[in-house]
């Protein structure tokens, strides 16, 4: 019997996934554990492994594709054995029929009623009634359908009693003709060809999402930046004795990052009003900060949490934070490691950048900017280039320029501070 292979729960209900490689070919034999494929999503990279050992008898994307979370990849079988054709189109295999987590569409009553009598009579037809112009579909093929702007009254339904479930609407996808009446026409372009003098790179994947999350950020927020200097020379003169004493006695490595990460969880959690979540219902001040970073893993921008930081030693934040960015570029880093957060830091000072203005992430109201450390001569102090972004509704500007200053001081204080 015939093995579904579907792409994984991604994190968040409905998310796409990339195929970035497949490991096999039709054909090829493979033993229960094999990766078979590579999938990339917002937040990381994902093997699917085989579940049972057998057969590759079909695979159904190829490299580059994009693919709805839970959808069927590839099957297995045994030698020989034919696929079953109602794999991916198979009503039973819709995920938004059976997953919890799938946000169905909001229906009225009157739609809800219809389609309850669609699943109980057998001879219910795909063609909408005069009360109710609504397509009967799967919540699957809905928000499929309205990703790729397709008209589902204009599909016939392969599903129980004329249903349109995922494999309708992918085989309409396949067919621009018959859906280029119901998609809007886009702008001309020029063909990505080497006389185009262009590469059109896809946005999709985690580029997608983060890109649709800075968009709704700056939107949505009211979003302010202050900077100043916190003077770096104590800070940078005590990592440098701390990199000798670890190294010597080989004890974990406790970078400038880490340094910065420490102190600032330190004077946040003196802010409430910083350390926030920003509603309309009422603004969520923390006690304590679960403090966030930004890693840079080459694929994607990931923010991995710290919960209790400010309750943490040194060495237990470099801990913490060493073992994050380990799992973010090695796309192993879990949602919900990157949830909660309360306060984020962004460091660009080891790629050079003196100043920059972050963007809020949110729903959090405030963001930390760190640049490089740089003297104007020898023998002037290493300053440090603080830019600290925050959401005008959830906090005052006078608050703002307060939290910096702490922030910078404690920078500046940090040796004495790591004692306690």
């Amino acid at each position: 019997m015939s093995i579904d292979v579907r792409v994984p729960t991604t994190g968040n209900a409905g998310e796409d996934a990339v195929i970035v490689d497949w490991n096999v070919a039709v054909g090829a034999q493979v033993s229960a554990g094999d990766v078979l494929v590579t999938l990339e999503t917002a937040k990381a990279t994902i093997e699917v492994e085989a579940p049972e050992g057998g057969q590759v008898l079909k695979i159904l994307f190829e490299s580059g594709a994009e693919v709805p979370e839970h959808e069927v990849l590839a099957i297995l079988g045994v030698e020989g054995e034919a696929p079953a054709e109602s794999g991916p189109a198979s009503d039973a295999d819709d995920p938004g029929a059976t997953a919890p987590a799938e946000p169905a569409p909001a229906v009225s009553t009157s739609d809800a009623t219809t389609s309850r009598a669609a699943s109980t009579s057998p001879a219910a037809s795909a063609v909408p009634s005069s009360g109710d112009t609504r397509a009967k579909a799967s919540p699957r093929a809905r928000i499929l359908a309205e990703r790729n702007g397709i008209d589902l009254s204009a599909l016939t339904g392969s599903g129980p009693g004329g249903r349109i479930i995922i494999a309708d609407v992918l085989a309409a996808k396949k067919q621009p003709t018959a859906a280029a009446a119901f998609t809007p026409t886009p702008a001309p372009q020029a063909a990505a060809s080497p006389d185009a003098g262009y590469d059109l790179v896809p946005v999709r994947g985690a580029r997608k999402v983060t890109a649709q999350r800075m968009h709704a950020s700056l939107a949505g927020t009211a979003q302010v930046t202050l900077t100043r200097y916190s003077d770096a020379t104590a800070m940078l003169a005590y990592v440098k004795r701390l990199r000798a004493v670890t190294e010597a006695q080989g004890l974990p490595k406790i970078g400038v990052n880490d340094v910065l990460l420490f102190a600032t969880a330190r004077a946040v959690v003196k802010h409430p009003a910083a350390n926030s979540v920003f509603d309309w219902d009422g603004i969520r001040q923390y006690r304590s900060v679960n403090l966030g970073f930004a890693v840079d893993t080459g694929q994607a921008l990931l923010v991995p949490v710290i919960p209790g930081a400010d309750r943490l030693s040194l060495a237990a934040v470099a801990e913490a934070a060493q073992a994050s960015i380990e799992k973010a570029r090695s796309g192993k880093l879990a949602t919900a490691e990157m949830e909660g957060g309360t306060f984020t830091v962004s460091n660009l000072g080891s790629l050079g950048v003196h100043w920059f203005t972050p963007v809020l992430n949110t729903p959090q109201s405030c963001i930390l900017g760190v640049g490089a450390a740089h003297q104007s001569h020898p023998d002037a102090p290493s300053l440090l280039p603080l830019s600290l972004t925050f959401d005008h509704r959830a906090l005052d500007g006078a608050a703002a320029a307060q939290l910096l200053a702490d922030i910078a001081k404690a920078i500046e204080t940090v040796d004495v501070l790591s004692a306690f």
